[in-house]
């Protein structure tokens, strides 16, 4: 076979499989969420950020994923379109090889032996619609739960915890391994969590996802939450899963606030 040019490196860092992804779900005239309807009919059920980290370079479709974009993007041969190469010789035949190996597939179609299996199309995935924040948690924000911070986004139904107000993304590896970067995390929207619960809150306009949790003030800061009865309260701290990453204590000179608590 005559050597092919390659190089997976390469074509990784110039994301190349993403690029033509994209190229193609537009020339159908697809949606993100759209191409993510039409997986889930070829049993490829993926969230519309799925896509959209295919298509940016974050994650790469697994070969059965990949198989079925190229039915859904109706690509029959996916060397030459995701990679700009010609088309790979079928083996090393000279051109009267390839002729009859042409015309015995000929023969093979015109026979109507050899059609493929027409399958009933396996149902789509169900799927619910939930307000979806662009900004990450770890992220700076202007007023998180304004409506223009949200756009709405597709899920599998049964990815969707029930009591779900809306979703974000995390940003960074604080929580790790439990949430990951770039993860969807679903959230109830509340005003209060109990220790030991993971929730969305904002320290200083810096929104964040971490567990919370309450200890009592050092002798230092010990005036800074006693009360004018002399109760003394206790001091909001943050952790993470990641030990490298040092819990965060909240004073009341901070400004703080509580958007909802995680569910997956």
């Amino acid at each position: 076979m005559t050597d092919i040019k390659y190089n997976a490196k390469s074509a990784k860092e110039n994301n190349e499989i993403g690029s033509k992804i994209a190229v193609l779900r537009k020339k159908r005239r697809l949606t993100q969420s759209g191409l993510a309807r039409k997986l889930a009919g070829l049993g490829v059920c993926v969230q519309t950020p799925a896509v959209t980290k295919w298509e940016n370079g974050t994650t790469v479709p697994n070969a059965y994923q990949l198989i079925a974009l190229c039915v859904a993007l109706n690509v029959t041969d996916m060397i030459p379109e995701f990679t700009g190469m010609a088309k790979l010789p079928d083996f090393e035949l000279n051109e009267q090889g390839l002729k009859k190996l042409d015309e015995y597939r000929g023969l093979l179609v015109a026979s109507g032996r050899y059609k493929p299996l027409t399958d009933e199309t396996p149902p789509a995935c169900a799927a619910v619609t939930i307000p979806t924040s662009y900004i990450r948690a770890a992220a700076g924000m202007g007023n998180f739960m304004d409506e223009e911070c949200f756009e709405d986004m597709e899920y599998p139904e049964s990815a969707v915890p029930s009591g779900t107000d809306f979703a974000l993304f995390v940003d960074g590896e604080s929580m790790s391994p439990i949430y990951i970067n770039g993860q969807v995390v679903f959230v109830q929207q509340c005003e209060t969590v109990r220790p030991g619960q993971v929730g969305i809150f904002s320290i200083d306009n810096e929104v964040v996802i971490k567990i919370y949790d309450e200890q009592e003030p050092d002798e230092t800061n010990k005036e800074d939450f006693t009360d004018s009865s002399g109760l003394v309260h206790p001091q909001v701290v943050l952790r993470s899963y990641n030990s490298a990453w040092a819990p965060r204590p909240v004073y009341p000179y901070q400004e703080f606030h509580v958007y909802g608590r995680v569910l997956n």
